[in-house]
């Protein structure tokens, strides 16, 4: 299917598409399209002699998704492919867990409560009928979606639906992943190699499976899809190769991410005058009931004495009234007292809210800031051609650790205030094996999960959060040794264990050949690592290359 647009929105839009790079059609072709074809296409063609095999993409340039450019056969209207999203994003908003043609376009919208340390996701699908072939009318269809399923503005929704194509572009098939930042329900309705997005539109069809993260996945909040994760450090670096740094986008989550922290502020201002109106009720609440179980108490000390000195039917009939009046309120009292214990735990998930909504605003406002340096930085060396002096950077208050979970050795990553104790930000990585956690060159680096979740990862100092994840399984309890800009760490092949090598970019660049202790040691001697084998011999390897 396809837009019919008039010239003057494919002017717009062919001069968008140009400028950001986004289907790098050279400007004579550009031009061609205009004139003559006179649409942006989504058709369903899949003719071979449409693709534009120049525009692969290449080591080390910026992902450039490939559209078909073949002759289009149906013409659809914008609105069209915009209400495809639209009406699974109303059906989310309605509660549908799924929405759609499994064989054309649907949406698995689930949200769950367990694994709080991970991410809910909408996972939006291209089934093998789908007949979107361009860039362009896919992210209008997530668009639609985004604006009818969460209620964004036109314009915001433009701008998440962009960045989620890049970062499931960015992690197509990268399962290892999906499986450290996602909760397990997720990424049951995922096949592999299909997660993500991959750069063809051939390939699409039958073998898409984008995630959509979410935080809150409240309609009407702007942190309902997590920008964190859709704009972390890989997707800006591939925003970076584009031409012109991809400044306007970037500049665009910016801003949004500022009415992100304003929004989030804003809700934990009215928490916390919540918080403080509901603490004054329960307070007198509590002076109520404790006056009322003092008259209790002494209206049944002067019952008893009653019962020892009545004589007569009437006055015994008066005592017994009395105790049964008694026993009433103290009945009430108790009632009332286990309300109140349930107001004290409603009001203590409320300052947990409060603080949640803080660490929210107050995490957003340095994503912001930290990405505005940088826009910044990267404007000055187009202006100038040459990188702007460094400047060092001022260090976020605290110290790094990891607060282990009681009767464990993994635990949440926080940055601790050295002087009170007190806890200035928490991570969303649970699960990371404290005696792995080290700096090398500046960059910090752990191991998170348990089992074969277990995966080397990369830590922002300023946000705690993950900017990369390794793909290999590794050994639950192993740590981690540095050598230079190395790593070497124990992984896990088929319930044997094997020391392995790492690059920065936790790539692996060598495995030992000799099977290894799971709990085995590392000893660097010069150029050479002294280990302990599975059969308790002493192992000596190359630490360039770990032959023996």
């Amino acid at each position: 299917m396809h837009i019919l647009i008039g010239f003057i929105d494919v002017y717009i839009v062919g001069k968008f598409l140009y400028i950001k790079n986004t289907m790098r059609l050279k400007k004579l072709e550009l031009t061609f399209t205009l004139l003559f074809c006179g649409v942006v296409r989504i058709g369903n063609g899949f003719a071979q002699e449409g693709v534009d095999s120049a525009e692969l993409r290449q080591a080390g340039e910026a992902i450039e998704f490939v559209s078909n450019t073949a002759a289009p056969s149906v013409i659809n209207t914008r609105e069209d492919i915009w209400n495809i999203g639209a009406s699974l994003g109303s059906a989310a908003k309605a509660g549908a867990v799924r929405a759609g043609d499994a064989g054309r376009y649907f949406v698995i919208h689930q949200l769950h409560g367990a694994e709080a340390d991970k991410l809910d996701a909408d996972v939006f699908g291209l089934g093998p009928g789908s007949a979107v072939d361009t860039i362009v009318n896919l992210r209008l269809i997530i668009q639609g979606y985004l604006e009818a399923a969460y209620g964004y503005a036109p314009a915001d929704a433009a701008l998440l639906s962009r960045y989620a194509t890049v970062y499931n572009a960015v992690y197509r098939a990268n399962r290892a992943y999906f499986t450290a930042r996602y909760k397990s329900p997720i990424l049951g309705f995922l096949s592999e190699g299909s997660e993500g997005l991959a750069l063809r539109f051939d390939q699409w069809p039958g073998r898409t499976l984008m995630l959509i993260p979410l935080t809150t996945a409240v309609p009407g909040l702007q942190s309902a899809v997590d920008t964190s994760s859709i704009g972390d450090g890989r997707v800006v670096e591939e925003l970076r190769k584009d031409e012109g740094r991809g400044v306007e986008d970037r500049r665009a989550m910016v801003d949004f991410k500022e009415k992100e922290a304003e929004e989030a502020g804003k809700a934990a201002d009215e928490q916390k005058k919540a918080n403080a109106a509901e603490q004054a009720g329960i307070q007198q609440e509590e002076q109520r009931i404790n006056a009322e179980k003092e008259r209790v108490a002494a209206g049944q000390a002067a019952v008893e004495q009653q019962k020892r000195e009545a004589e007569g039917p009437e006055e015994k009939a008066a005592v017994a009234e009395k105790e049964a009046e008694l026993a009433e309120s103290a009945r009430q009292t108790r009632q009332d007292e286990e309300a109140l214990a349930e107001r004290k735990e409603a009001l203590e998930e409320g300052r947990q809210k409060e603080a949640a909504l803080e660490a929210f605003s107050e995490r957003k406002g340095e994503e912001a800031q930290a990405e505005r340096a940088s826009i910044a930085a990267d404007q000055s060396e187009a202006i100038t051609g040459r990188a702007p002096a460094a400047t060092p950077a001022a260090a976020p208050a605290g110290v790094i650790g990891v607060r282990l979970a009681e009767a464990s050795p993994r635990g949440v990553v926080v940055r601790v205030d050295p002087a009170s104790g007190g806890v200035l930000r928490t991570s969303s990585i649970t699960q990371v094996l404290a005696r792995s956690y080290m700096v090398v060159g500046g960059r910090h680096f752990a191991l998170a999960g348990a089992g074969n979740a277990a995966r080397l990862v990369e830590i922002d100092p300023q946000t705690l959060e993950t900017v990369n994840v390794g793909e290999d399984e590794m050994n639950g309890d192993t740590l981690l040794w540095a050598s230079g800009n190395n790593l070497y760490a124990i992984v896990a092949r088929a319930g044997k264990n094997y020391l392995a090598l790492f690059d920065a970019k936790l790539q692996m660049q060598a495995q030992s050949a000799r099977e290894l202790h799971p709990w085995a040691s590392v000893v660097f001697q010069v150029d050479r690592i002294v280990t302990q084998g599975a059969d308790g011999t002493v192992v000596l390897l190359k630490a360039a290359d770990l032959t023996e």
